[in-house]
C-alpha cells in the first residue's frame, strides 16, 4: 500500500496559542514539529504492476514494492464484521434509529464499522440492501465503480448495486486515495467531492481531503444516483449550512410514512467536523491532519519509518500521546472521555426525546388532532431535528472532533423539539420513548441480504 506523506507541524501564532490554552487548560505549550520523530518518505514505484479491467491497480500488486504499508493495510482484517453473536447492532443499542429511520434502510439493520478490508462484503451483506439497491451504495466501498461510471456515463450508478458487485475485482485499494500509477501522490477517485471542495481544494490538507471523499456526508443525486455531498467548499461544511444546501436542491432520502416529513439521512461526516467551517476543528487548526493521528508512523528492521494503513484511534498510539499531545494535555485519554461521555451521552437522550416527539406527531396524525396548517413547520421539525440529531450521532468519534460544534448541533435538535412540543400541545422526553427495535427482524434482513448477494455472486 502506497505511503502518506507525514507532513511537518505547523507553528502556532501567538493569538492561536492562547486559545488553545483556554481549551486545554495548560499555559505555555503548544505542538510543534518534533525533529526526533522519524519522518516517512514518499518513494516512486521501480515499475508500475499490471492493471485491472477497470485501469485500476489492485492493492496486492505492490505488496512487494510497499511491503510495510501493505502489511499493515491487511492489519485492518482485525476488524473484523459483523461483530460476533450480533453485538455490533447499533440500533439495539440506540432504539431511537428504529423509530427516527422509519422507511429507510438504517431503521432495518445498522452494525458498527468493520474494516477497510471488508468494504464489499459490509456492502453487499448488510440488512439494509435489497433488490432495488443501486451501485451508489459502492462509491466508497471499490474504486472500480468510478471507473465504470467514468466509462460509461453516470447511469451506472442507477444499475442494480449487485449485478455491480459480481464484476468489481477489488474493495478499497490503494488507487482510492493515491494516484494510480504514481502513489506517492494524494488522489481523490470520488468526482463529487472535488466539486464539493471547490475553490477551497487547495486550503486544507491533501491526504485529508483523500480521507474525506468517503468519511464525509452525502446524499444521492435524485437524478443521475450519484453520491453527491451538500457543499460547494470547504467553509461551508457544517450542518446547518449542508441542511440549508439539501433544502435549496430539494434533497429527500425518503418520505416518512406516517407524517409526510421529507427525511434526509447524515453519513459520517468526519472530514466536515475536522476540517469544515471557516476555521477546522482545534486539530486542524495547528496542523495536523487525519493521517498523523490515525496513521502511526513505524519503523521497520531496516529503520525504514512509514505511515501504519492500519487505521484506529490516535489514543491507542502511545507514542504520539507522548511527543504531541502531551505539550498540550495531562491526560488526552480523560479528556476524550470526558467529551464522548457528554456528547454522546446527550446525543442518545436527545435521540430517544426525537422519536418521542416524532411518536407523539404520529400520533396525533391518527388522532385527526393536529391542525392542517400545523402540518408543514412539523414535518419540516421533523426533518430539521432529525437531522441534527443523526449528524452527531453518525459521526464516528462521538464528539472528540469537535466538542462546541456538537454541542452547537443539539442545541439546535433541541430548540426544533421544543417548538415541536408547542405546537402539538404535548411534551416529548427521552423516557417516554417506546422502543420499536425488533432483533428477530434485524436478523431476516441480514439473512436476506446474503440471498440476494450469493444468488449473484459468481466469483
Amino acid at each position: 500500500m502506497p505511503l502518506l506523506q507525514n507532513k511537518g507541524k505547523l507553528k502556532v501564532a501567538a493569538g492561536a496559542f492562547a486559545a488553545v490554552a483556554l481549551v486545554v487548560g495548560i499555559v505555555g505549550c503548544a505542538p510543534k514539529a518534533n525533529m526526533g520523530n522519524p519522518t516517512p518518505v514518499v518513494t516512486a514505484p521501480t515499475s508500475i504492476p499490471e492493471k485491472n479491467s477497470f485501469g485500476i491497480i489492485g492493492t496486492k500488486s505492490w505488496k512487494d514494492q510497499y511491503p510495510n504499508q501493505y502489511n499493515s493495510f491487511m492489519e485492518n482484517d482485525k476488524n473484523p464484521w459483523p461483530r460476533a453473536n450480533g453485538k455490533g447492532s447499533r440500533n439495539a443499542k440506540y432504539p431511537e434509529m428504529v423509530t427516527l429511520g422509519k422507511g429507510y434502510g438504517y431503521a432495518k439493520f445498522f452494525y458498527e464499522a468493520g474494516g477497510h478490508t471488508s468494504s464489499m462484503y459490509t456492502a453487499t451483506h448488510n440488512g439494509r440492501v435489497n433488490e432495488k439497491t443501486k451501485a451508489g451504495c459502492l462509491a466508497c466501498k471499490t474504486p472500480d465503480v468510478h471507473e465504470m461510471a467514468a466509462r460509461d456515463g453516470k447511469g451506472v450508478w442507477q444499475l442494480n448495486m449487485f449485478k455491480v458487485a459480481e464484476t468489481v475485482e477489488d474493495g478499497i485499494t490503494c488507487a482510492m486515495c493515491h494516484e494510480n500509477e504514481n502513489p506517492g501522490k494524494m488522489h481523490i477517485e470520488r468526482a463529487d467531492w472535488v466539486r464539493a471542495l471547490g475553490s477551497s481544494i487547495n486550503k486544507r490538507s491533501a491526504s485529508g481531503e483523500a480521507c474525506g471523499q468517503c468519511h464525509c456526508d452525502y446524499s444521492m443525486d435524485p437524478v443521475t444516483g450519484e453520491p453527491t455531498s451538500p457543499y460547494d467548499n470547504v467553509e461551508g461544511m457544517t450542518p446547518e449550512r449542508a441542511l440549508k444546501w439539501y433544502d435549496d436542491h430539494n434533497y429527500v432520502d425518503w418520505t416518512y410514512p406516517e407524517t409526510g416529513a421529507k427525511m434526509i439521512a447524515v453519513r459520517h461526516s468526519e472530514y466536515e467536523y475536522n476540517y469544515g467551517g471557516d476555521h477546522g476543528n482545534h486539530m486542524t487548526q495547528l496542523g495536523y491532519d487525519c493521517a498523523d493521528c490515525h496513521m502511526a508512523v513505524k519503523t521497520d528492521e531496516k529503520g525504514n519509518a512509514y505511515h501504519s494503513h492500519f487505521w484506529q484511534s490516535p489514543l491507542k498510539n502511545e507514542e504520539l500521546l507522548k511527543k504531541d499531545c502531551s505539550k498540550c494535555h495531562k491526560d488526552l485519554k480523560a479528556e476524550v472521555k470526558a467529551w464522548q461521555d457528554e456528547i454522546y451521552g446527550r446525543t442518545h437522550q436527545l435521540g430517544m426525546r426525537c422519536a418521542s416527539f416524532v411518536q407523539n406527531f404520529v400520533a396525533g396524525v391518527r388522532a385527526g388532532t393536529i391542525n392542517e396548517a400545523d402540518m408543514p413547520r412539523l414535518r419540516q421539525i421533523q426533518r430539521e431535528a432529525t437531522f441534527y440529531w443523526n449528524s452527531s450521532y453518525a459521526e464516528n468519534s462521538k464528539g472528540a472532533h469537535f466538542p462546541a460544534r456538537f454541542r452547537e448541533v443539539l442545541d439546535r435538535c433541541e430548540a426544533l423539539l421544543n417548538e415541536g412540543d408547542k405546537i402539538l400541545g404535548v411534551e416529548s422526553s427521552a423516557d417516554k420513548f417506546v422502543s420499536e427495535y425488533d432483533p428477530a427482524k434485524e436478523y431476516q434482513f441480514k439473512e436476506t441480504a446474503k440471498q440476494y448477494y450469493d444468488a449473484h455472486d459468481q466469483r
